[in-house]
């Protein structure tokens, strides 16, 4: 993002400065171009460059939470399963259960920040729920390996 808004810049000034020439019977017009019309050409970029980058954020957001629903449905399977452990495997698998819930409340906590993140730190942020992401899976993972054994 932080190269964006140059990039922007720039490109607006190049398309400002450089004009679609037509032959014609008349003597050319030039067009004078004034700091404000780069003013306003460059403030429309960047507003579209916020917007673009808002539509993004709200459908990289649906999608991680439609994720997280699919994979809280099969949570809830695995704990109807658990539940019936016994002595020592009742224990490790409330241990990962703890870990497995510690995982989903980070990840949450994340997607909640997305729905108050500005353009510049959505960059970062996206990395950390794609981080929290694969370590709610993974736990998921040894989770539902452990019950397969156990069960």
């Amino acid at each position: 993002m932080r190269n964006l808004t140059p990039c922007l810049l720039s490109l607006s000034l190049l398309l400002v400065a450089c004009e679609n020439q037509s032959p014609s019977d008349s003597a050319p017009v030039e067009k004078k171009v004034t700091g404000d019309d780069v003013k306003k050409e460059v403030g429309e970029a960047i507003d579209t460059a916020k917007d673009f980058t808002a539509q993004k954020k709200d459908e990289y957001a649906k999608q991680i939470n439609k994720k997280l629903a699919d994979l809280n449905v099969k949570i809830e399977e695995m704990q109807a399963k658990g539940a019936k452990l016994k002595d020592d495997a009742k224990a490790k698998w409330d241990e990962k259960m703890k870990d497995l819930e510690a995982k989903r409340a980070e990840l949450n906590e994340k997607l909640e920040q997305v729905k108050d993140s500005s353009a510049d730190a959505w960059a970062g942020l996206k990395k950390d729920i794609e981080s929290a992401w694969d370590n709610l899976k993974k736990s998921f993972d040894d989770a539902e390996e452990q019950i397969s054994e156990s069960v």
